[in-house]
């Protein structure tokens, strides 16, 4: 009880088996917010999930009860397109292999436009109706000199019912091998993303929880980022996954109700 009880200023948290599973709210999910702004406790929302916009996260939150506006979302799109922005703000022609909330993230950034044939950038993403013209497409402009970049490199998507689909990870990863090109990965576990959430935040590293259900990525990206870490048990990972881990969480709780007794808030 309260064992981390005013030890953290702010929370980096995970959506998916964090929050909600499918289209259901995890049981403390809708609590969990009220209870953070009324202990002063900021928060920022992370997925890797680039098929929906920060808004469309949003509003399906709101479907379940939970109230998290698009401005607390961060999303690796919404991380690409600032990526882009800040690392090429000459802008250019893209082409995106990826959803249409994707393509409208990225090209939504000053400067960045639609290409389709000679683009300076190939930006990949999971993309439910890849098919082979497109990877042609893709790595003959990478070939070409464009500028290739990941959302995320996760390999695969949980699905309910407890199946793994290809994720966005493994179109990457067809397009790195046509291309003999790596990308710039922007999503979990690389840093990006966790730079760009301290930087929302406002807080360092130390002051903040970094909490997922993922010991590759989220638990990855806090050791990576010095950020302290939360592991909790609703989603993915299990207890007797950590041994093998390349990076062990600081903390593991059951699900939001513990963790929330821990911050000192429920």
């Amino acid at each position: 009880m309260g064992e981390i009880a005013g030890k953290f200023a702010g929370l980096i948290l995970d959506m998916d088996g964090v929050l909600y599973r499918g289209e259901r709210a995890l049981p403390g999910a809708r609590e969990l917010f009220p209870a953070l702004r009324a202990n002063g406790i900021s928060f920022i929302l992370l997925t890797n999930n680039a098929t929906l916009t920060s808004e469309e996260f949003s509003a399906k939150l709101s479907r379940m009860g939970i109230s998290v506006p698009p401005d607390a979302i961060l999303t690796s799109a919404g991380a690409t397109a600032i990526y882009m922005s800040e690392h090429y703000p000459e802008g250019g022609g893209v082409t995106v292999i990826g959803s249409t909330s994707l393509l409208a993230t990225v090209t939504g950034m000053p400067g960045f436009r639609p290409e389709g044939w000679q683009p300076d950038f190939v930006v990949v993403g999971l993309d439910l109706k890849f098919n082979y013209d497109a990877l042609q497409r893709a790595c003959s402009a990478i070939r070409r000199g464009a500028h290739f970049i990941a959302t995320n490199a996760d390999a695969t998507l949980p699905v309910e019912g407890g199946e793994q689909w290809p994720g966005a990870g493994s179109i990457v990863a067809a397009v790195k091998t046509c291309a003999g090109v790596a990308p710039i990965v922007i999503g979990k576990p690389e840093r990006h993303m966790a730079d760009m959430a301290l930087e929302l935040l406002e807080l360092s590293a130390e002051q903040v929880l970094c909490v997922g259900d993922r010991l590759e990525t989220d638990i990855l990206l806090g050791a990576r980022a010095g950020i302290p870490t939360a592991l909790l048990l609703t989603g993915v990972a299990s207890r007797e996954d950590v041994a093998g881990a390349e990076a062990a969480p600081d903390y593991i709780f059951e699900d939001l109700a513990a963790l929330m007794s821990a911050l000192g808030i429920s």
